[in-house]
This record gives structure tokens, sequence and C-alpha cells, in this order.
């Protein structure tokens, strides 16, 4: 140090390095409590799965209580209003696809949204469409990401969707007005129907649990930090005389 140099001072460093670590190691904590949540919820999604299946009017139920519903097994009966069918833009296997969507119509007067499952792009007029009174047995999707930040948006008018909107799919299915509409979709389960096309896929949940990597993450900064300021601090300490 060069005569009349002010030594440097060490709160400083100790201040900001402190704040940094409080930050780091409450975002880990953060990721503890969203793991906590996150397996929870996805224990609750597998018993919904391997429940017996419920009637629509057992899942409204459920909603009301504020259960979560995704992924509960139902079973009804409906008629498809095939004159009103839609189609979102999807895969099949590996290849442009649609999913086929269709209102069906319960004998109790309900209007829900059913997913019946997947085709090829070139067999976009050629899949089954049951007539009369149909045993539907699904899984419950609730669809609740709206748009998307990337999603088109939906033409009606030209019976293309991107995102799951039920109550325009409902509006636009030229429905009776006195119809209760159910505010979920039916995705219809695989091994249920005999037709070919549309194919229904095997429900998958798609939700990542990464929170417990993320949390080691954050911990380990918070020590490579308190690492990094011991040393700079006894760095400072040597250098400045006694």
């Amino acid at each position: 140090m060069r005569p009349h140099e002010r030594p440097p001072r060490v709160w400083p460093v100790l201040l900001a390095s402190a704040v940094g670590i409080a930050i780091l190691v409450t975002l880990g904590f953060w990721q503890l409590d969203r793991l906590q949540w996150k397996e929870g919820l996805l224990a609750q999604l597998g018993a919904n799965a391997t429940a017996e299946p419920v009637s629509l009017a057992d899942v409204e139920a459920m909603q009301a209580k504020g259960r979560n519903v995704e992924f509960v097994k139902v079973r009804f009966r409906a008629s498809y209003r095939n004159d009103a069918w839609k189609k979102m833009i999807s895969t099949f296997e590996g290849g442009q696809g649609w999913i086929i969507i269709t209102p069906a119509v319960t004998p109790d007067g309900r209007a829900v949204v059913v997913d019946r499952g997947r085709i090829p792009g070139q067999l976009v007029d050629g899949f089954d469409r049951p007539e009369g009174e149909q045993e539907i047995t699904g899984v419950v999707r609730t669809h609740d990401r709206g748009q998307g930040f990337f999603d088109p948006e939906n033409d009606p008018q030209r019976n293309l969707w991107y995102w799951w909107d039920i109550p325009a799919m409902l509006a636009g299915g030229g429905l009776p007005a006195d119809l209760k509409p159910v505010p979920f979709v039916v995705q219809v389960l695989p091994g249920t129907v005999a037709a070919e096309f549309p194919k229904p896929p095997e429900p998958k949940a798609n939700l990542a649990n990464n929170h417990l990597g993320y949390a080691i993450t954050w911990f380990g900064l918070a020590l490579t930090l308190a690492g990094v300021a011991a040393v700079y601090v006894r760095e400072l300490r040597r250098r400045t005389p006694a």
C-alpha cells in the first residue's frame, strides 16, 4: 500500500455478499417449496387417473369444492354434434396431424367439448363420425392455459384452432341456448372406441419437475459467493498493514 493511501474498506464487500447470499438462499428454499407443491400435484393427478370413472355432475361438484379435477376419469352418455366438429393443429406419429374436437350433448342437457383424438393430416375428411347416443369414457382436461404468447388467433370461420377456447368452441357449435355448458374438455381414453381414427393418445400431464435441480443450483451459487467473498476479504486483510 502506498503511503497515505486509504486502506480499502471491508464492510461494503461483506454487506453486498450477505445480501446476495440471502437472496440466493431464499430462492433455493422457494424452489424446495415448489418441489413439495409439484410432488403433491403429481400425486393428485395420479390418483385422479387411477380412480373409477365418475359422472359429469360429480366432476362439477368437485370443481365447486375447489378440488383439482385434471385427469379425473369420467363416463357419460351423449350424442355427438358431428355438424359442429372442429380441428386443432397438432402432430400424428411425427408428421402433421389434427386433434378432432366435437361438441356432445347429454340427455340431461349438458354441452361438453370432447377431444376425440388425433388423425393424420390427409385424413381430415375421412375419420369416424358416430351417430346416435354414445357412451364416452375419458379424462377431464381443464386447458386453462389460454392463448400462448406465440399462438395465432383461432379462426372459427375456417375451422382452424390453435389453442383451447372452450366457450368459443361451444358457441361456434350452433348448440341450443338452453344447454348447460360444461367448463372443461373430456379427452377420450384409448381403448374405449372401436374406430381407427380419430386415435386417442394416452393422456399425459407433461409437467416438468426440475425444482430440486434449481434449488441445488441456487444453494450452490450461495456457497460460491460466500467462498469468493471470504477469499477476497482475506486478501484485503493480508495486504492491509497492521
